[in-house]
């Protein structure tokens, strides 16, 4: 007997980043109507390039180059409502959102990452987050305003960054290239320093190759940014910084890019490591069948190292895929894969002219480094629309 469409499983994503708009991409083409019904929820109707969310920090910009509308690249399989997650039930398998319950069979979780304050005290009430679209357009907004201000000062506005991983230098760099126009708009001289990195560890970019480290550190400096390294921020109040060593920094504007967690609507049943959901071989929810964790919201650990492995969007790409596959094994009872980790390599952009870059071991900086942000860039483009999709997009 042929199972009918209101049988069929009902598979809930949540979240259309990375992760989720992969696994939604994957099951609308590779399940029929009468194996499951397919819903895909998220705040927002559209999918946000979020390794390129830095650059709605400058002006030079269209919106296309960092969000994509889903009605363009969703399947007609796919059911998308816009909505806010706020709780799971995983007992009644019932997703709460500002719009209303939401009942799954199988529940895919991919809602990103959500800032993390670290107890630290006034961080979340003095600090702006590069987050998103309208977080980045907020932050660019604030810097024209300060700009504005200038003229009752007398000063340019010192922006101070809290936190020197890839979201905090690819900012500054950013800004190294966009502050120079408002410099000369405003009529300022150019010479003093106003964008700043403070940074808990004795580097930026922790982790990553040495080399390219110490190549990005005198790029960013030659730049006119100050690196302000080995220094905990212990507490913030408005235009005020205090850190652990008992300096005081006093910003006109303190963007926090210095850590990351799982939201916190699905963090109350489940296994957590490292703030982030902790998952099996499988990318299943650890201790679920029925719930699966991809992206930013899942933590799984390295062989190699035992260290979680990072949340960038190459992971979460991967991740994606597997999920949207032993989805489907489980369904036609066929063997699931295991997920292993596979180190890709990253490249930081430091302007508009400038980038470093560490992919499957292959050091390579400069010109050539930016053209292969773009061939990255352009092949996912590709991988979520097609070919006729990254033409138009190109």
């Amino acid at each position: 007997m042929t199972q009918s469409v209101t049988d069929s499983e009902r598979i809930v994503i949540l979240g259309a980043g990375v992760a989720g708009l992969r696994v939604a991409q994957r099951l609308g083409r590779r399940l029929k109507p009468s194996e499951a019904q397919i819903m895909l929820i998220d705040e927002n109707d559209y999918h946000q390039f979020l390794y390129r969310i830095h650059e709605v920090c400058n002006l030079e910009y269209e919106d296309k180059e960092i969000i994509v509308p889903l009605s363009r690249i969703l399947s007609k399989r796919v059911d998308f409502r816009q909505a806010s997650v706020q709780n799971i039930d995983t007992e009644e398998k019932i997703v709460t959102t500002d719009k209303g319950d939401i009942p799954y069979d199988i529940c895919v979780i991919a809602l990103g990452s959500h800032v993390t304050y670290f107890g630290i005290e006034g961080l979340e009430e003095n600090s702006m987050t590069l987050t998103s679209f309208e977080a980045a357009k907020s932050i660019r907004a604030r810097i024209q305003e300060l700009f504005e201000e200038t003229s009752e000062t007398g000063r340019p506005p010192k922006i101070l960054i809290g936190g020197g991983g890839f979201t905090g230098v690819e900012l500054a760099g950013e800004l190294s290239d966009y502050l120079p126009i408002l410099y000369e708009r405003h009529n300022l001289e150019s010479s003093s320093i106003c964008v700043s990195i403070v940074e808990a560890l004795p580097t930026i970019l922790t982790g990553w190759n040495e080399k390219q480290v110490l190549m990005s550190q005198k790029v960013l400096r030659n730049r006119g940014v100050e690196l302000l390294l080995d220094d905990p921020v212990s507490r913030v109040s408005k235009n005020r910084v205090e850190m652990k060593s008992g300096k005081i920094y006093e910003p006109d504007l303190f963007v926090w890019t210095g850590g990351v967690r799982g939201d916190p609507a699905c963090g109350l049943d489940f296994q957590l490591k490292g703030r982030r959901i902790s998952i099996d071989e499988y990318c299943r929810a650890e201790g679920y069948e029925d719930i699966y964790v991809a992206g930013d919201s899942a933590c799984a650990v390295d062989a190699g190292s035992r260290r979680p492995m990072p949340p960038t969007a190459h992971v979460a790409m991967v991740q994606g895929d597997l999920v949207g596959d032993n989805i489907v094994a489980s369904l036609r009872g066929s063997p699931m894969k295991k997920y292993v980790y596979k180190r890709a390599g990253e490249i930081v952009t430091l302007g508009k002219t400038n980038a470093m870059g560490d992919l499957f071991g292959f050091l390579f900086s400069g010109a050539f480094a930016k053209f292969m942000k773009k061939v990255v860039h352009w092949w996912y483009l590709h991988s979520i629309g097609g070919f006729s999709f990254l033409l138009e997009n190109m």
